[in-house]
């Protein structure tokens, strides 16, 4: 009953978004049909709010999405925003290189709604491209490094789980995200290699604003700071430096703020899948159906994934399930396939916020996405299974 609420629950966020184009509306009739179907939570509608609402995750969330607003609104309002597109347009000899490059370099560094925070630089940089394109780019060559990047907390929890090291672990998942890059080069820009050109020392210059964004990732990574601090920080900083742009900057960033909302019904689902122990439910369920553990390995993690949008819940709800079915080898494939499950997630933050940014379609970002979806997991299957 649980797999059941949880897979119809996700169907009817994104028809319901595609029938009426509001984000808002699908997760509440997504989420309500969730609620409804079970009893556990039903009973408790107040204590599933409180814990959304007391969760230290949503509150620091929410003025870190404030400060990604706000670093884009000034760069656009003062003009560093296009004149650092040109620039990288110019680098890359053209803007897929470029696109491709900014959500890579950020995504190696960690932070709460990171493909929120690149989604500005690439909208402006890929200004001769679709919508969701743009979307697609941003979301998947900044995802796509979880596949091996030692920095993302599901990878410690599977080297925990396993008695592995980060590194083994690492360097084993590194020919997957070779794959996953390269496969998102070709499905999305084709055959076309990027190239290069050279800069006059005016343009370099004109990238300065580059540094403001890496220095978020820098303070979260070699400080441990915080990621809505680091985005205080560099924005006080920003807008002392464009002083003359932040009355207009705060105004237009408090307009944005209707996703809070919706953030919180995404951690509402959270609450629900994990506090209440319906995820441990879902996999008794999937174990009772008697399929095998590589079949289990696979869907427990994809479901785990799409329903709580986070890929460390997803491996740790999956590990202990598949471990007891006597699948303890196949930890890497329960990891790829929890990081697919996120992908594809309706309640994944960083989906929910970059489909508001870009204004795109659930379901055709999904159906778009599901060729490299596919692709990776049948090489993560023929890797690690």
């Amino acid at each position: 009953m649980v797999v059941f609420s949880i897979v119809f629950s996700l169907a009817l966020i994104i028809v319901v978004q595609r029938l009426t184009k509001i984000l808002l509306l699908s997760m509440i009739s997504g989420f309500g049909f969730f609620v409804f179907m079970n009893g556990v939570v039903r009973a408790a509608p107040i204590k599933l709010l409180l814990a959304a609402l007391h969760d230290r995750s949503f509150l620091t969330l929410i003025p870190a999405i404030f400060f990604i607003y706000f670093l884009g609104e000034i760069m656009e309002i003062s003009g560093d925003a296009e004149n650092m597109a040109r620039s990288v347009q110019k680098l890359f000899h053209g803007s897929k290189g470029a696109v491709v490059f900014i959500p890579s370099a950020i995504g190696l560094m960690p932070m709460p709604a990171g493909a929120m925070f690149t989604a500005p630089l690439v909208d402006y940089i890929g200004k001769d491209m679709s919508n969701l394109d743009k979307l697609m780019v941003n979301y998947w060559f900044r995802h796509c490094l979880e596949f091996f990047w030692p920095v993302y907390p599901a990878m410690y929890l599977l080297a925990g789980l396993t008695s592995t090291s980060v590194g083994v672990i690492s360097l084993k998942l590194f020919p997957l995200f070779l794959v996953s890059f390269l496969a998102g080069w070709l499905y999305l820009n084709g055959l076309k290699l990027p190239k290069f050109n050279r800069l006059s020392r005016a343009e370099w210059k004109q990238l300065w604003p580059l540094i403001l964004v890496l220095s978020v990732g820098l303070m979260i990574l070699l400080f441990k700071m915080e990621g809505w601090l680091a985005l205080l920080l560099v924005s006080s900083l920003y807008a002392m430096i464009r002083h003359e742009h932040v009355l207009e900057a705060v105004k237009r960033t408090l307009k944005r703020l209707d996703v809070v909302p919706v953030l919180l019904i995404v951690f509402m689902f959270k609450h629900a899948m994990i506090d209440f122990g319906l995820g441990e439910r879902a996999s008794q369920e999937l174990t009772g159906f008697g399929l095998s553990s590589k079949l289990v390995a696979i869907v427990l993690p994809l479901l785990s994934g799409m329903s709580t949008g986070i890929t460390h819940a997803a491996v740790g709800i999956s590990y202990p399930v598949v471990l007891g079915m006597g699948g303890g080898e196949i930890g890497l494939l329960i990891y790829v396939f929890s990081v697919l499950g996120v992908l594809l997630s309706p309640v994944h933050l960083c989906l929910v916020l970059t489909l508001k940014y870009f204004r795109v379609d659930l379901s055709k970002t999904i159906l778009r996405m599901l060729p490299l979806v596919l692709l990776t997991g049948l090489v993560g299957y023929f890797f690690y299974g």
